[in-house]
């Protein structure tokens, strides 16, 4: 009898916790969803910063060759098609054969 008594008395404490774990739950599946979201943007920000990197240093090469007697040339026979003395400059057209 003394069981029933005391159930009757605090079965509003049992629900009341119940509530209080259910809630706590939730909340717990929402935090690791913000979290995971969170961690997934950190790692392509990471890798956008790798790539901008590798993007700067490239730049500060380019810039620092540019004095450079051999780059000029490259960059002259590559973007312009100047060929140095004694080389053959060789021309192909784009012919669809039939």
């Amino acid at each position: 009898m003394s069981r029933i008594s005391w159930f009757s008395r605090s079965w509003w404490v049992v629900c009341f916790c119940s509530l209080v774990g259910l809630l706590y739950l939730h909340a717990l599946k929402n935090r690791n969803a913000a979290l995971s979201e969170i961690s997934f943007r950190l790692e392509e920000m990471e890798k956008e910063c790798c790539m901008v990197l590798q993007e700067k240093e490239d730049l500060q090469l380019r810039i620092a060759s540019q004095g450079d007697p051999a780059w000029i040339e490259m960059i002259l026979m590559r973007e312009i098609g100047v060929v140095p003395e004694g080389w053959i400059k060789v021309h192909f057209t784009n012919q669809r054969l039939p």
